[in-house]
């Protein structure tokens, strides 16, 4: 177990604030607003619902920029995050076995690469909701809860035409798999098992938070749906 928080900040301290800034400005370059400016030559947030994300550039701009968008926030994520745990595996000590350094790494890195998603230092800290950047992270980091989880986004999605919906109910899916996972699958001891679960579920929680309009909305009726055929999509609301 961790000596005590403090013991680790004091120890780990500059490795943690390159981790944090590194990861920071590597999710600051918002694929939403980059793909629509060099393919549309606008500002995907002035258009649809004025999000940052794939979904507004899906409504917007089609599912060519959606696609583009789609692979350059996972990469984004992923590779932040591995560059996390490869960074903090190097700054060696003794107030953290190497195993814990590489899971806290990489945690610490996606959060941070959630921020700059969110709130880019590039384009006036007005992003995304840090979905597909959540899903990035979470392929890394545990794999099989990521991908059920997002078998999870798509079969409510399917049934209900919500992204929100089914990204709030992924996110949380999530959360509860990484602790199953970490505690019966994998066996990993108390500290992991509780670091993990905890840090995922910060991850999850930011996102419900982003998504805080869409869940009044939806309480509301009023959320808007996608088209999961070639006509219009429409708003029920």
């Amino acid at each position: 177990m961790f000596q005590s928080l403090w013991e680790v900040l004091t120890a780990y301290w500059p490795w943690l604030l390159l981790i944090a800034g590194v990861s920071y400005l590597l999710g600051s370059f918002n694929f939403a607003i980059l793909v629509t400016r060099v393919m549309a030559g606008k500002d995907i947030r002035d258009m649809g619902s004025g999000n940052a994300g794939m979904t507004n550039v899906l409504r917007s701009q089609g599912k060519r920029a959606a696609a583009w968008t789609t692979l350059g926030d996972l990469a984004k994520s992923i590779a932040a995050t591995l560059l996390g745990g490869y960074l903090f595996h190097l700054a060696g000590g003794e107030v953290l076995e190497d195993g814990m350094r590489w899971v806290v790494g990489r945690y610490l890195a996606g959060l941070f690469c959630m921020l700059g998603h969110m709130f880019p230092l590039y384009f006036g800290f007005r992003g995304g909701k840090g979905v597909l950047t959540t899903l990035g992270i979470m392929l890394v980091v545990d794999w099989q809860s990521a991908l059920i989880g997002f078998t999870v986004f798509l079969i409510v999605v399917f049934i209900t035409r919500m992204v929100s919906l089914g990204s709030i109910i992924g996110v949380t899916t999530v959360t509860l798999l990484t602790w199953i996972f970490d505690r019966f699958v994998r066996g990993w001891n108390t500290n992991y098992v509780t670091f993990c679960t905890a840090a995922t579920a910060l991850l999850a929680a930011i996102v419900i938070w982003m998504h805080r309009g869409n869940i009044k909305r939806i309480l509301n009726g009023t959320e808007r749906k996608i088209s999961l055929s070639k006509k219009k999509e429409r708003n029920d609301g």
